[in-house]
């Protein structure tokens, strides 16, 4: 079917009418009927932002085209520029009329009460999805709530980005004030690799095999090696970086929820509450071995809006353990790093070897390989007899590759978010733990445990391999 085939409301703006309720119709060839209100929205501050032009706006547009929004929504750009709604629009770029029609832009400050006023509707269940400055995302509730609009629990909701806070008391400090305010129930914290498909299936390979799930213990783990590599550098986000750092950037974040699905329970229901609840155990029993080392690549200090005596790591690889029956001893290794050789997001379960091996000369090969970008797939390798008349064993691979057309992390998000689902969205206890887990990595100074001053490493290198080899026999990802 066309897109010109479709039926759409036709929105009228806000703005034109007197504080009545928003009304849409719908339009075909001979009639229009008038039907009932717009009583969703969300609302996006920050609307003029690169995230909303590039994620937010072409996210929603997805759920669009996939009949997946509400059919009473009204999605409202918010920002401090002065724009008119046409020129948000021609910001944003060319989408079908009948996309446009769902549009509307509303000219506010977030940090003023009156306002705020301009986007007040009683009627709306709204979803409020701050793409501002994180510093500012405490004020944000503050002034969301005292301008009333977080005053029902059940038709508000607030969605705000990583990073949560910048260290365990910043973190604390924020959530302190956001609990003040408004329930845990209402607050949507996104880390956008938990809406992306190969993520989001770890659960499903793990707790829907009885294969695997027999395995998946310190009994039959030797190793877990997880990566998160990218081949670029800071390209123009150097002034950015310099308050984040590998640590913040990616460890605290991407790479702590990984692990947690990795190693968590299995939850008794696939509801928010209880995925959330085997998460933060796992997360509270786990703490970083010795093996720690940050990086940072050659050139790095020459960006512009860095200092010739930075210290911010682009790199970062060491280890992890969790505390609990299931997985003591068993070191969960990390790498995430700028400029490396290759950009991967992957998972590798190194099995033990048998206790006796019966092919000698073979080096033993048996592991998964969870990988979620790019080409992701899931990969079992095992040994099997190499035809001939030898006895020689061969390493044979069963590969399931998943669809490059995956859904979008936003996409998925988004679409819980609408629904009010919880279940991929991070909650206060992970925040805190996460930052609990990679604080010695955050110190500075004679006092710290550990060498916080990171080595310099070439680009297109897996960063300062005198040490990083150190740590593991890496299964470098190709």
């Amino acid at each position: 079917m066309s897109l010109q085939s479709w039926q759409y409301p036709l929105y009228v703006p806000p703005s034109h009418l007197e504080d009545i309720k928003v009304k849409y119709r719908i339009m075909n060839q001979k009639t229009m009927m008038e039907t009932e209100p717009l009583t969703r929205r969300i609302v996006i501050f920050g609307a003029t932002g690169d995230l909303a032009k590039r994620k937010l706006i072409p996210a929603l547009y997805k759920l669009w085209q996939k009949k997946l929004l509400p059919h009473n929504i009204l999605i409202v750009g918010a920002s401090r520029r002065e724009y008119s709604r046409d020129q948000w629009l021609e910001h944003l770029g060319d989408y079908p009329m009948e996309f446009v029609h769902w549009l509307d832009f509303v000219s506010c400050d977030l940090s003023c009460e009156e306002s705020l006023n301009k986007l007040h509707d009683e009627s709306a269940d709204t979803t409020y999805f701050l793409s501002v400055p994180p510093h500012t995302y405490a004020d944000a509730v503050v002034n969301l709530k005292k301008a009333g609009f977080l005053d029902d629990p059940q038709r508000s909701r607030v969605v705000i980005e990583k990073p949560f806070g910048s260290d365990s008391k910043s973190a604390q400090k924020l959530q302190d004030t956001i609990s003040d305010y408004i329930r845990e129930s209402q607050i949507y914290r996104i880390d956008h690799y938990l809406g992306k498909d190969t993520v989001n299936n770890i659960l499903a390979t793990r707790f829907s095999n009885t294969l695997l799930e027999p395995l998946w213990n310190r009994n039959y783990i030797d190793e877990v090696q997880i990566y998160a590599t990218e081949t670029i550098g800071c390209d123009g986000r150097s002034q950015y970086y310099e308050t984040a750092g590998a640590v913040r950037d990616m460890l605290q974040n991407h790479m702590m929820q990984l692990i947690a699905l990795i190693a968590m329970e299995a939850p008794c229901r696939l509801c928010a509450k209880e995925i959330r609840r085997e998460k933060i155990k796992v997360l509270s029993a786990a703490r970083l071995g010795d093996k720690l080392i940050t990086g940072q690549y050659e050139g790095y200090r020459e960006e512009h809006g860095v200092g010739q005596e930075s210290e911010t790591p682009t790199y970062v690889a060491g280890d992890l353990y969790i505390d609990n029956w299931r997985w003591q001893g068993v070191p969960f290794h990390f790498m995430t790093g700028k400029s490396m050789p290759y950009q991967c997001a992957e998972v590798v379960i190194k099995l033990k070897a048998p206790p006796l091996n019966l092919f000698e000369g073979h080096e033993y090969n048996d592991r998964i390989v969870m990988r979620f970008q790019p080409n992701p797939h899931l990969d079992i390798r095992i040994d099997m007899k190499a035809p001939g008349l030898k006895d020689d064993v061969e390493t044979a691979t069963l590969t399931h590759p998943y669809p490059d057309a995956a859904v979008d992390g936003y996409e998925k998000l988004l679409y819980d978010v609408l629904n009010c689902d919880q279940s991929h969205f991070v909650h206060a206890d992970e925040v805190i733990e996460s930052w609990r887990i990679v604080e010695k990595l955050l110190c500075v100074g004679d006092s710290c445990p550990i060498r916080t001053a990171p080595y310099i490493y070439r680009k297109g290198t897996w960063g300062p391999t005198h040490k990083t080899n150190n740590i593991t026999d890496w299964d470098y990802p190709a």
